[in-house]
C-alpha cells in the first residue's frame, strides 16, 4: 500500500486522505500520488440507455424560455453596472480630471464606450 493511501494516525478521515504534516512536507512522492489520484477514473457504468431516454423525453426549450434567459442576462448586466456606478467615486474623478488637461467630455465618452464594450462582451460570452 502507498503511504498516502491510509495514514494510521488519521483513521477516521477515510481513504486517500493526507495528514497536515504530509500536506506541509515537500515530499517528492506527493506529486506522484497526486498525479495518480487525478488520473483515476471510474469505469463506465452502463445504464442500458436510461439517460438517453430521459434526455429524449425532456421538452425542447421554447423560444419564450430562451427570451427569458436573455432578458435575465441583460438585467443582471445592467444591475451589476448600476452597482459599480453607485460605488464609483465620481466626484473625486471629476475633480481630478478637471485639474488635468483632459476634456471631461472625452473622459465621459471613453468611460461610456468602455462600459458598453464590456457589457456587450459579457453578454456575448454568456450566450455561448
Amino acid at each position: 500500500m502507498d503511504k498516502f493511501d491510509r495514514d494510521p494516525q488519521n483513521r477516521g478521515q477515510g481513504f486517500g486522505t493526507l495528514s497536515e504534516a504530509q500536506l506541509r512536507n515537500s515530499d517528492p512522492d506527493f506529486d506522484a500520488w497526486l498525479g495518480q489520484q487525478l488520473q483515476f477514473s471510474e469505469p463506465y457504468l452502463d445504464d442500458d440507455g436510461f439517460c438517453d431516454g430521459v434526455m429524449e423525453r425532456l421538452p425542447a426549450p421554447t423560444r419564450r424560455s430562451e427570451k427569458r434567459v436573455t432578458h435575465t442576462q441583460y438585467a443582471a448586466v445592467v444591475l451589476a453596472s448600476a452597482i459599480v456606478a453607485w460605488q464609483f467615486p465620481f466626484a473625486e474623478v471629476v475633480s481630478q480630471a478637471a485639474s488635468q488637461s483632459i476634456s471631461l467630455y472625452s473622459l465621459l465618452g471613453l468611460g461610456v464606450l468602455s462600459s458598453v464594450a464590456a457589457m456587450f462582451g459579457g453578454i456575448v460570452a454568456a450566450r455561448r
